[in-house]
């Protein structure tokens, strides 16, 4: 394994506060819910301790983990959805950043067990085609694999899980974060399209 640095470790913890805030400010996630994950170097991911809020997290908070999900720095016990991340990771040597949020209109779409509208041209030149993933437990090798399965395709930068929220991921945070803001307002567009006569 590589060694971190301080720096590498410091930026990667400001990028992942200003994720949580925006998140939170545009309403795309609440309470204790959701997870963000940033891969730094190649065998190292920072992400979320289970059972804190995203803002609450602070860098002391967040924890560092192997390829395989063990702790290496920080708080002990990561986010019970860390091998999902880390089989996205795995698969794409192209995403560094991935976010998931319980958005209230993309997820409503996930519940409903449709797929994601992409009414605008700037959502479908961004998003092209957002997946909907069968439902399984959360944190389950079963949704990691099924996550992974359809990341394989390179061209997939956001999908649903059913019943349970949407994921977007990028070459950087900002990206992944930008990439679901996006699924969030075509859920928002397409669900008020659908009202107007």
């Amino acid at each position: 394994m590589e060694a971190i640095s301080q720096e590498d470790l410091q930026e990667a913890a400001e990028s992942f506060r200003w994720a949580a805030q925006r998140a939170f400010q545009l309403g795309l996630q609440a309470s204790t819910g959701g997870n963000i994950s940033i891969r730094i170097g190649p065998d190292r991911v920072l992400t979320k301790p289970t059972g804190i809020g995203l803002t609450e997290c602070s860098h002391s908070d967040l924890v560092l983990v192997d390829s395989r999900g063990r702790p290496l720095e920080g708080h002990d016990t990561p986010t019970k959805e860390v091998q999902v991340h880390l089989a996205i990771f795995q698969v794409r040597s192209d995403v560094h950043g991935i976010v998931h949020y319980h958005a209230p209109f993309a997820t409503a779409y996930a519940v409903r067990g449709l797929a994601l509208p992409l009414p605008t041209l700037h959502a479908r030149r961004i998003l092209k085609e957002v997946p909907l993933i069968a439902e399984h437990p959360e944190g389950s090798p079963e949704l990691a694999a099924a996550v992974a399965r359809a990341c394989e395709d390179v061209e997939v930068v956001g999908l649903l899980m059913a019943n349970h929220g949407l994921m977007a991921v990028g070459s950087n945070l900002h990206q992944a974060q930008y990439r679901a803001e996006l699924m969030e307002e075509s859920a928002r567009i397409g669900w008020l399209s659908h009202y107007i006569r």
